[in-house]
């Protein structure tokens, strides 16, 4: 019965209107945007099929050595140790080891490198004429030794990750989509779409791009129905009415989490069923996997609800509503920038999971093992955050918890 009271008081409440409006507006201005139309099948003779990441020595070593020695020009290193990205600065001591292996990989030596007052970034900036201009830059000539071996390379590259923290571009899980680069062919092409549509069955490929743009949303918007709640029993003084019950604080509390994520999932479920209704029209005679969006969205997407709403709860009861809004959302923030890739950079801590393409199928599947350890991973922690809730709850019934920071003035001055 409790646990319907509580789903029942979800439901009909504001913040729950909101986060479905929202999830829904996110649903048909993101995702189904990109359901208008088939994937197409490549033909021979298209000019662009695209670039593929494959590990190639040769545009590999040029290339790797430009990115390290402008980096190192330019005093900042781009970095996503545990997956959050970082921008390093070296110390002096690292910045002459560094620039030692730098002379190693690129024949320039430390003095040029130290005395280099012109260097320019290479990129795009803004033409006379408003329209972007691609720039080559300007760094010291590369003359890459002729006794630089492939495998001595991937070693300094290794050693030169290492001194910038690690999770940098030159770490053997980024070097090659980085560095490595070169344009698909047609097989390659025709490859990747007959895995789209036999080892994918289509809605395979459509499920990851769901989970992709759903789990930006869902990894914000249940701390705002978790808060507003809290919130508002707190003003209802339904506080008191619960610590005078007989109920245990760990069912009250856990009854409290579980009701949060079964109906915040339920609108989740309904965009899922959607989308394959999307997908089946635009694929009418092919043969696709029912459930793939539904499986797919839910292994993948309820440890985003999960974790959410057992932030806004925690950091609700031993703090306020608007500080468990502002850690989960700067924790938010951070992990959509934590990718160095959209597609391919799944990490074991990535807490908002990317694979923004309907192809890749082999990358995710290469990534599984991390997948499935990334989403126990976080369902076990918001299950322990939700226990230490219950624990710091049963301590304010008993009074032995009384501290409450950032306690509103309104409340000090009623009580």
């Amino acid at each position: 019965m409790l646990f319907f009271k509580e789903c029942k008081k979800i439901i009909f409440s504001l913040i729950f209107v909101i986060y479905c409006i929202v999830l829904f507006g996110f649903y048909f201005t993101q995702f189904a945007n990109d359901c208008e139309f088939p994937l197409e099948k490549p033909h021979e003779g298209q000019a662009d099929y695209g670039t593929i990441a494959k590990e190639v020595p040769e545009i590999m070593m040029p290339s790797a050595i430009e990115g390290l020695v402008s980096e190192y020009l330019s005093g900042e290193f781009s970095a996503y140790p545990y997956g959050f990205y970082k921008c390093v600065k070296l110390k002096e001591k690292d910045k002459k080891i560094l620039a030692e292996i730098i002379t190693e990989l690129s024949g320039i030596s430390t003095e040029i490198l130290e005395n280099f007052d012109n260097y320019e970034p290479s990129g795009y900036i803004m033409g006379d004429d408003g329209s972007l201009v691609y720039t080559d830059g300007n760094i010291p000539e590369i003359n890459i030794p002729p006794t630089l071996t492939y495998d001595d390379f991937r070693e300094l590259m290794r050693k030169a990750d290492k001194i910038i923290g690690g999770g940098s571009k030159y770490s053997d899980d980024n070097i090659v989509g980085n560095f490595s680069r070169i344009p698909k062919t047609y097989e390659d092409a025709l490859a990747e779409y007959e895995q789209f549509c036999k080892e994918d069955k289509i809605t395979g490929a459509y499920a990851r791009l769901f989970c992709d743009y759903m789990g930006i949303d869902l990894s914000i918007l249940p701390v705002f129905v978790a808060v507003f709640l809290a919130e508002r029993d707190k003003k209802s003084r339904m506080e008191q009415l619960v610590y005078s019950r007989k109920i245990s604080s760990a069912r009250l509390i856990f009854t409290r989490y579980i009701s949060l994520v079964f109906t915040m999932l339920i609108p989740v479920l309904i965009t899922a069923l959607l989308a394959y209704t999307k997908i089946k029209s635009i694929y009418p005679d092919n043969e696709l996997d029912k459930f793939a969006i539904l499986k797919t969205a839910v292994y993948w997407l309820i440890p985003n609800i999960m974790v959410s709403s057992a932030v806004g709860m925690f950091v609700t009861e031993i703090t306020s509503g608007l500080i468990a809004i502002f850690v989960q959302g700067a924790w938010w923030f951070a992990s959509i920038f934590a990718s160095s890739e959209l597609t391919g950079s799944i990490r074991n801590f990535n807490f908002v999971m990317r694979h923004n393409s309907l192809l890749g199928y082999d990358i995710f599947q290469n990534e599984r093992h991390i997948i499935v350890f990334n989403r126990l991973f976080f369902a076990v922690i918001s299950v322990l955050v939700i226990l230490l809730t219950a624990v710091i709850f049963e301590m304010k019934r008993r009074g032995v918890f009384n501290v409450k920071l950032f306690e509103n003035r309104s409340r000090k001055s009623e009580t």
